[in-house]
């Protein structure tokens, strides 16, 4: 296992959190936290320094750089503490986002638009359609 999984394992341990718990603390997505503790991918900073805040280590412990667990804290500073953040977007789809190559990105965001136009052309219309059958046409009896 690489450096960062098992210092992220090691945290989350001695912090008695399980992974569900962390993505719920931090905001960052289960599969976040799974792949990075499977050594899939190593977070990046922004995630790293979150971590480390919810952890109660530093954010160089945690990628290897550095053997000291904690963080100084200043006695005059107060350290705020978030109970339950909300992020302004889905840190999963900012996951797969990050993976995606400039071709795939594209993709993705011409299926999001026609995702939302379909959605919104619901919105003006919310009334179901009926659908309508055909009245087959009775044929007569042919005169002669």
């Amino acid at each position: 296992m690489g450096i960062f999984a098992d210092r992220l394992k090691q945290a989350m341990q001695q912090a008695n959190l399980t992974s569900a718990q962390l993505s719920k603390q931090t905001g960052i997505g289960r599969s976040s936290i799974s792949q990075w503790l499977s050594n899939k991918y190593v977070a990046k900073h922004d995630k790293v320094v979150t971590l480390a805040g919810v952890l109660n280590v530093s954010p160089d412990w945690l990628l290897g750089t550095s053997d000291v667990a904690t963080q100084p804290t200043p006695e005059a500073a107060p350290i705020p503490v978030a109970v339950t953040p909300t992020p302004a977007v889905d840190p999963e789809l900012v996951t797969l986002w990050e993976q995606l190559d400039q071709t795939q990105r594209a993709k993705l965001v011409k299926k999001a638009h026609k995702l939302l136009a379909k959605s919104q052309a619901k919105a003006q219309d919310p009334a179901p359609k009926k659908t309508s059958k055909k009245k087959k046409k009775k044929k007569g009896k042919k005169r002669k």
